[in-house]
């Protein structure tokens, strides 16, 4: 459909040079990235329809008014009768054009349209003008409809070789430039794909590796039967959609081979080849050029070269060539189309909800993602997208450093980048010394909480895959830490503070197991995080820097999958740990509301706690337990708090020693009118760090649920708990 009379007269190169002025002048004063640019000049403006009726008569016939009368019924911003008579108007504000409703009193924004040109175009016209595609560029570029195109293809090739060409940071380090056991040679369009087997000697060898959702099982898995057969080369229509796209990505950004799991480990249940390889992502992934990331598609079956709906619509220029952003130059195409979406920029997708991918999106130096509507790129120092916008990572990194006055260890600069940019920059944030007392440090284990906290809320196909799929990022953190003492998803260096993990909105009581959960359950210990279903599982102290040790881990036994492989599978264990101990016949005590019942503060305020957190009532088994008692271990204090450690006997004694199953924590919030913590810990504090120490807030006025926890904890140092030896399985 071509414009219609009224948008044939809209002075578009007035309004695109008041987005350019304003795009120049943000470039020239903030250096370049800022999300919230500045509105332009309002005397931009261009008078449209005399009203959204007029425009909904001539969307019928006009592009552009089909994509405005769309945006007015999809908003409801106004209500068309109040909109009755109220002219149309467009006006150039910051990068894009808003078309406004005009009451006389204020303008009320319809929409917005993005100006874009072609990739070439845009190139030549940022370049030329000594502009840069920046995080809100004045103009977009043109997304090709097919994304296996030669020029969609040529885009992602291009930021490859920037990266590899300019990005010294984003180079594998010489630790993971081990090629796989296996990969596919990608061939071209005269010989098939084939598999290869490396050898020591292939230290330079370059491969893609592939991130993606299986979905259905795919047609074609490497195992000892198709073996001969894929090293033999096939044809490429003979793989999964997603595999052959995956193929045409490798080829067209010259790189000889792909690392797609499915056909680079033998599948075979519980074989050695899958736990050996499994244990290598670090290096898989960490060592590959660049990393795909199929992030829309939910099978290897549907592929995701697929066209995009595309609405680009090419507007008339005004024959007065004043001011011309084109110059003498022959004049490029420019066109406009609704505002982006920039819901569209996020990852959220199927990729983003698998749990084997959250690791495989941490792990490369350099990931390529194929979404439904654009491609984006990933790297150490930038993010990229096909529409036209690059956000510099460095930068950002740059800008948050700028105004922090204490850039040092436990400065806290490092919590406010994304999980990927916290991940590559934690080395630069940790203490090289090897005198440091790393492993002492709380903020040490700050980048660990947080990747527990997104990860556990992911779903796997076998959910035993759990502790597996987070080993290579394990495996790093604990070289960057220096240290190897993992246990099942845990660190034994604070031990007692990571088992004060609790799942989102039930602390106390646990959620119920999700059913995949409950067939494996025995392979996770019960004081492992892994061991729940899928509910975000949070740590209360992973900010908390400020806290004294009640209790002692006296022991770890870890029975793992693969003895040789600390990070990897588990099958049981055991922490033994000595601290105040209290038992108790019941968790829940219904009559803990009356007064008149006969109860100690701890019992009252265990039993309400139960209560709150099971709105369909309380489990029989927590006023009955089947084997005969509770108990609560106290494990850490903090200013102002106690934190225990909530668990069940599991009716089995070792050497003496009750075991127990972990239930759940209680955190008691208090304050002592003579002081907000003992007299021990507050020396502690002042010799682990004063200045830290200082930097604590005021405290809050008391509530409901402080004046409990405050009674609870009256009663307990008036009458101290015994110490005791626990055995938790």
């Amino acid at each position: 459909m071509a414009l219609c009379a009224t948008c044939k007269k809209v002075d578009f190169r007035t309004l695109l040079i008041a987005c350019l002025q304003s795009c120049r002048e943000r470039q020239e004063t903030h250096g370049g990235d800022y999300d919230d640019p500045p509105p332009s000049d309002n005397s931009s403006k261009a008078r449209h329809h005399d009203d959204i009726f007029a425009i909904e008569k001539s969307s019928g016939s006009c592009n552009l008014c089909k994509v405005i009368f769309q945006a007015f019924e999809k908003r409801g911003v106004i209500d068309a009768e109040e909109a009755r008579g109220l002219p149309i108007i467009f006006r150039a504000f910051g990068n894009k054009i808003e078309v406004c409703f005009d009451t006389e009193e204020e303008l009320i924004q319809l929409c917005g349209l993005d100006f874009s040109m072609n990739e070439a175009d845009a190139r030549e016209f940022f370049s030329g003008r000594k502009m840069k595609e920046d995080s809100s560029p004045a103009i977009l570029k043109t997304i090709e409809k097919d994304p296996g195109s030669k020029a969609s293809l040529a885009t992602a090739s291009g930021w490859l070789r920037d990266c590899l060409e300019n990005h010294d940071s984003c180079k594998p380090t010489a630790e993971y430039q081990k090629p796989p056991k296996r990969l596919i040679n990608v061939g071209n369009e005269t010989q098939n794909p084939f598999l290869v087997k490396t050898s020591l000697g292939s230290r330079h060898l370059r491969w893609l590796s592939l991130s993606y959702c299986w979905g259905e099982e795919p047609s074609m898995k490497l195992t000892e039967k198709t073996m001969d057969k894929l090293r033999n080369g096939i044809p490429l229509n003979e793989f999964d959609t997603t595999v052959q796209d995956a193929i045409l990505v490798t080829r067209a950004l010259e790189i000889t081979y792909i690392w797609i799991d499915a056909l680079c480990i033998i599948q075979e249940d519980n074989g050695n080849d899958w736990i050996e390889q499994a244990s290598k992502m670090n290096e898989i992934y960490g060592g590959s050029t660049v990393t795909l990331v199929v992030a829309s598609s939910n099978s290897v079956k549907d592929g995701f070269l697929k066209d995009r709906e595309l609405q680009y619509i090419p507007i008339l220029w005004s024959s007065n060539t004043a001011g011309d952003p084109t110059g003498d130059k022959p004049q490029a195409k420019v066109f406009v189309s609704s505002e982006w979406d920039k819901s569209e920029d996020e990852l959220n997708g199927p990729w983003s909800k698998r749990g084997w991918t959250m690791q495989e999106g941490l792990l490369p130096s350099r990931l390529l993602h194929y979404t439904s509507s654009q491609m984006i790129w990933k790297c150490g120092e930038e993010q990229r997208f096909e529409r036209g916008v690059t956000k510099s990572l460095q930068a950002e990194v740059d800008e948050i450093l700028k105004y922090s006055d204490d850039i040092a260890f436990g400065s806290g600069w490092l919590w406010r980048l994304d999980t990927f940019m916290k991940f590559k920059r934690f080395p630069d944030y940790i203490p090289s010394s090897l005198d440091y007392p790393l492993l002492l440090e709380p903020e040490t284990f700050h980048l660990w909480y947080d990747f527990i906290e997104e990860y556990t809320q992911r779903r796997f196909k076998c959910i035993s895959d759990r502790l597996l799929a987070i080993s290579g990022l394990a495996r790093i953190f604990g070289n960057t830490i220096r240290s190897r003492d993992y246990a099942a998803g845990l660190w034994k260096p604070d031990l007692i503070r990571g088992l004060m993990w609790h799942t989102k909105g039930a602390k106390l009581i646990p959620r119920q197991l999700a059913d995949s959960m409950r067939a494996v359950n025995i392979a996770f210990p019960s004081w492992s995080w892994a061991s729940v279903g899928y509910e975000r599982v949070k740590n209360s102290q992973k900010n908390n820097n400020h806290f004294q040790a009640l209790s002692r881990v006296e022991d770890v036994q870890i029975d793992l999958v693969d003895q040789h492989d600390p990070f990897g599978g588990v099958k049981s264990g055991s922490v033994t740990i000595t601290g105040p101990l209290k038992k108790a016949p019941r968790l829940y005590n219904k009559e803990w509301n009356s007064s008149e019942a006969s109860m100690s503060a701890f019992a009252r305020h265990i039993s309400e706690t139960a209560e709150k957190e099971s709105p369909e009532g309380v489990e029989h088994r927590y006023s009955s337990p089947p084997e005969g008692h509770f108990a609560a271990l106290q494990m850490l204090e903090g200013i102002g708090s106690l934190d225990l450690l909530v668990l069940e006997a599991t009716g089995e004694v070792s050497n003496g020693i009750t075991v127990y199953h972990r239930v759940g924590v209680i955190t008691l919030r208090y304050f002592p009118e003579d002081s907000a913590a003992s007299p021990a810990l507050i020396a502690k504090l002042e010799e682990l760090d004063k200045s830290r120490a200082a930097r604590l807030g005021p405290r809050e006025g008391k509530g409901k649920g402080q004046k409990a926890a405050n009674a609870v904890v009256t009663e307990l140092r008036k009458e101290p708990w015994k110490t005791e030896t626990v055995i938790i399985v």
